[in-house]
């Protein structure tokens, strides 16, 4: 049990780590009360200074005004909620792991071929189908049991989610966010803040009062799962109050381990956190440098990204799958000389099929092998580029756009140059050695190492080489056209 529960709290601040700074740069409602206005300061109206960067996101202003958040503002931060990675992750705990036991041996044909031996391997043949079938219901059964088990899982999660963060806010005129603390209080006041914001938010008016959004949809979604979603579902394992108990104690400790992370990050980015306040996404007339913590977190947030799992995909290809030899018929047979005839043939199609089922299983294999190679790569280049190299040489990992006010040739040309070009922390330009040794890093490291030791000759040639480092390079040059063009992200 212990062991779970830290499970669950180490992936929550994964998840955090990585989520962070897209979740508060697309936060677009308004900031959430603060204590100081909450306990009748005369300038409770006044607007804090932060506020006047309009690109300062709602997550890192140091001091945040009081603002009464409407339904539809809950109700587009409720939508934001949904479909999230983690509920997904306590859907998976909760489905656990299927219990699938070792398909059956296929009985080896007999080596010489006689009426009575191959007779007797026929009589083995026919018993290692039926034992095929038997093993085949049964993990189908337990698949569909954990199947449904990850629906009660999914659908608890995501009631909680409608409860805590529309419902209840909007019956209780309660704000569901998590509102982080000062950035310049200390460590751990921040850490308290954390801690407390689990049983204790802020009404829109700015009152502290009992977070009753959080642990009432809390224990409502966990009494639902048992009641309602386990019952349809068939799954009376969790028709108990072991399940409730123990689903409220994670949900919360996810929370809390939520609501940790992000201190813990906003601690390590402090510095960048009060540059972008102050002067929004860095650009090329306006540029800043990222610290040490910033430019963990920049790479933090790229690893296990869909660009490295669609390059992984690239590199493994699709499994050629042939079709399953056919059983011979069985020939209307008058003599011995027709038997062992029938035979012969049975026992050489009983070899075809343990054939087929080796190839099949060689072959998914190998494409795994290969897909985790590329994925490895990508992963390593990720690494080599956004943080290893970039605090070796003293870089900036980020795209800098040029940003409006520009023409759009400027800015084209600034985003193609950038792949050669780059930023040291001290703002003079040269030769972008991060984004160019990473990406050629990561080719050699995975065609000497990651393919020779997964057992994948064919992806150590240099035509694969070039293939994987022009594809990379390409991939951050239409990285770049995104991030001049349509995305301003974070600092």
């Amino acid at each position: 049990m212990k062991q779970v529960l830290l499970l669950v709290v180490l992936l929550c601040l994964h998840v955090e780590v990585r989520g962070q700074s897209g979740q508060a740069i697309n936060d677009n409602l308004p900031s959430a009360p603060s204590a100081h206005f909450a306990e009748g300061s005369a300038d409770a109206g006044a607007v804090s200074p932060s506020t006047n960067t309009p690109h300062v996101p709602t997550s890192y202003r140091p001091t945040m005004p009081v603002t009464t958040l409407t339904w539809g503002m809950k109700l587009n931060y409720y939508l934001r909620s949904t479909v999230s990675f983690r509920n997904f992750l306590e859907a998976g705990f909760i489905a656990g792991i299927p219990n699938l036991p070792s398909a059956p041996m296929q009985p080896q044909p007999p080596a010489t071929i006689t009426i009575d031996g191959v007779q007797n391997y026929a009589n083995a043949m026919d018993a290692y189908g039926d034992a095929m079938d038997v093993w085949r219901r049964s993990s189908e059964d337990d698949l569909r049991y954990r199947g449904r088990r990850f629906a009660v899982g999914l659908y608890t999660a995501e009631t909680r989610q409608l409860l805590s963060n529309f419902v209840i806010p909007v019956a209780l005129h309660q704000d569901p966010r998590y509102v982080p603390a000062e950035i310049d209080g200390s460590f751990g006041q921040r850490m308290w803040h954390a801690v407390s914001n689990i049983a204790v938010t802020r009404s829109e008016h700015g009152r502290l009062v009992p977070n009753y959004s959080k642990l009432g949809g809390t224990v409502a979604a966990a009494f639902l799962g048992k009641t309602v979603y386990a019952k349809q579902l068939d799954v009376p394992q969790l028709q108990t109050g072991q399940f409730v108990k123990r689903y409220i104690g994670y949900s919360l400790a996810g929370d809390l381990a939520t609501n940790v992370g992000r201190e813990l990050v906003r601690t390590a980015i402090k510095p960048d956190i009060e540059m972008f306040a102050s002067q929004g996404v860095a650009t090329q007339d306006s540029y800043y440098p990222l610290s040490v913590g910033g430019k963990f977190f920049y790479w933090a947030r790229s690893t296990y990204g869909l660009r490295n799992f669609i390059q992984g995909v690239l590199m493994a290809g699709i499994p050629d799958i042939p079709d399953q030899p056919d059983q011979p018929a069985v020939p209307n047979i008058t003599t011995d000389e027709e038997a062992l005839k029938f035979d012969a043939i049975f026992v050489q199609y009983g070899k075809d099929i343990q054939e087929w089922r080796d190839n099949l299983e060689e072959d998914v294999r190998y494409h795994e092998r290969r897909l985790i190679g590329g994925f490895s790569e990508s992963e390593t280049q990720q690494f080599l580029t956004n943080f290893a190299l970039s605090i070796a040489l003293g870089m900036d990992p980020r795209y800098i756009p040029l940003g409006p006010g520009h023409s759009a040739g400027a800015r084209l040309g600034n985003a193609l140059s950038s792949m050669v070009v780059g930023h040291m922390d001290s703002g003079r330009k040269m030769i972008n050695v991060p984004i160019l040794a990473g990406t050629v890093g990561a080719a050699f490291m995975a065609k000497e190492l990651y393919y020779p030791k997964l057992g994948v000759p064919e992806m150590e040639s240099n035509r694969v080489l070039g293939k994987t480092i022009g594809f990379n390079l390409a991939a951050d040059g239409l990285f770049n056209l995104f991030g001049e063009f349509f995305i301003h992200k974070g600092f």
